[in-house]
């Protein structure tokens, strides 16, 4: 499945923090530097779906606030629009 996110780095807390134009924004505390934001994008929706970073990749946007993620998994999109909004 694929999703497109609109990342915030450099925040002091991760976390979700609602819509920015209609995408899902999360909020992370790496820079944009050397594949920081990058990496803990990949570990948080690890994390939060209970999959290997391995299932999870970017597709397009790594040098991009608005990534496309391809995650291997068998929840529904909305299923992973819920999990977000209660990290």
């Amino acid at each position: 499945m694929k999703i497109k996110v609109y990342i915030q780095p450099n925040s002091k807390k991760s976390g979700y923090a609602g819509l920015y134009d209609g995408l899902p924004k999360i909020k992370i505390t790496a820079p944009p530097v050397d594949g920081a934001a990058n990496s803990e994008i990949i570990k948080i929706f690890s994390k939060l779906l209970n999959i290997p970073k391995s299932d999870v990749t970017i597709s397009s946007g790594h040098v991009s606030r608005l990534k496309i993620l391809d995650i291997n998994t068998d929840k529904s999109c909305e299923e992973i629009i819920t999990i977000l909004e209660k990290f």
